[in-house]
């Protein structure tokens, strides 16, 4: 059994046909548009929300409305899709590789050795929709003077304290892409506090109708409401017709991935050397984009390569490396700050990034189901058999594995 996203059944064929016959390009904010974008931030707490037409483009328009250009830096973690930090490039603004912790969480006391006086911006990810410590962040954004950008493309209707990612940041991205928890197939959301940002990313991916009635006429920029400023942003309304239904079921299917998760944590407690980087907890509610755990050769006895190969000798390739999320620092475009698109007098990587490869190297995935069906238990009793399996082989291998000192 293989994994299958999203789910199109009758209800989202439905609601696509019903779109079709109503409207197929909007260009205000009527509609579905308007739907979509008050019901997705009524959900995370937010004042206001934009839709856009992808993840990155949402990423693009938020840091051009909190004013990054040219010469400015902003902190990102070096653990995350390499989208978080690329739209930063073509502002001319400067992403700053900082180490994660062990439990994937930007490390502050690092981010802090990284502070310029011309630092203007934190952006943080919350890999695999585990969600960060918001309210930590955001003291310490404060403290220093910085904006807080989260980056919440796996995490939608994450909470952690009582927090929903994204209601404590300057602005906040969520990709609406085809593998999402909410997906539009194409597409993304931003939201924010700030009316002036709202305004701005506006203006940047919006033109005529919307910006002429959101942006307010008494700012300097509703001058430019007619063109925008130069891009085409637009989400496209028959994704948005799947999107409204997922996000309807959003509620439901984080309680059935909070049990199917509980599950594979359950198998892999007490198991020498096996760490959960997604954790359940009575003070979070994550969204299990994927469940990742990973694997210290020393103390289990064998590698994370070594699981993985056990578990495809048995004919299951429903467990993978995390390799689609390696460290920034890996990427030609940050790690050559004179490519074609980065000029930089200085570099991105500045720092030791230790803990971000060795999360990467050491890290195994397992997809997570939405529903706790007779489907999607049968798909998590599968994983949790063929992980156990290879797991119990591991430990008793013949002749032993002999691991480099």
């Amino acid at each position: 059994m293989t994994f299958q996203w999203p789910p199109i059944d009758a209800e989202v064929s439905a609601a696509v046909t019903r779109q079709l016959h109503t409207a197929i390009s909007l260009y205000d904010r009527s509609g579905i548009i308007a739907r979509f974008e008050d019901a997705f931030a009524a959900r995370h707490n937010a004042s206001y929300a934009l839709l856009t037409s992808s993840g990155t483009a949402a990423l693009h328009s938020a840091y051009y409305a909190l004013g990054l250009g040219p010469g400015d830096e902003v902190i990102v973690q070096d653990y995350t899709f390499f989208a978080t930090a690329t739209p930063l490039l073509q502002l001319g603004t400067v992403p700053v590789l900082a180490d994660i912790d062990i439990h994937g969480e930007l490390d502050l006391e690092r981010a802090d050795e990284l502070l310029t006086d011309r630092t203007k911006a934190v952006a943080i990810t919350h890999m695999w929709g585990a969600p960060q410590n918001t309210r930590r962040l955001r003291a310490w954004c404060d403290a220093r003077g910085l904006a807080l950008v989260e980056d919440c493309s796996h995490a939608h209707g994450a909470t952690r304290d009582g927090v929903s990612v994204g209601e404590l940041a300057d602005a906040a991205c969520w990709s609406l892409q085809g593998h999402k928890t909410i997906t539009a197939g194409e597409g993304g959301i931003l939201t924010t506090p700030h009316r002036g940002v709202y305004e701005k990313a506006t203006l940047l991916g919006h033109f005529n109708k919307r910006a002429l009635a959101e942006v307010r006429t008494e700012s300097p920029l509703y001058r430019f409401a007619d063109t925008g400023l130069g891009l085409k942003y637009r989400a496209h309304p028959l994704g948005l017709a799947m999107a409204e239904v997922y996000l309807r079921r959003l509620d439901d299917w984080l309680l059935a991935r909070q049990r199917h998760a509980a599950r594979l944590e359950h198998l892999l407690a007490g198991r020498a050397g096996i760490g959960v980087l997604t954790p359940t907890g009575s003070d979070r509610t994550a969204t299990f984009y994927a469940f990742v755990f990973t694997i210290d050769p020393h103390a289990a006895g064998f590698t994370r390569d070594d699981l993985l190969h056990t578990i495809q000798q048995c004919g299951y390739g429903e467990i993978t490396t995390c390799d689609s999320m390696r460290p920034l620092h890996t990427y030609p475009v940050f790690a050559a700050p004179r490519s074609p698109v980065t000029i930089y007098k200085t570099s991105c990587i500045r720092c030791e990034l230790h803990v971000a490869e060795h999360l990467a190297a050491t890290s195994l995935r397992i997809n997570v189901p939405a529903d706790d069906g007779p489907d999607g238990c049968a798909y998590i009793d599968t994983a949790i058999n063929m992980l156990d399996r290879a797991l119990n082989t591991l430990a008793s291998p013949p002749g032993g594995t002999t691991l480099p000192a």
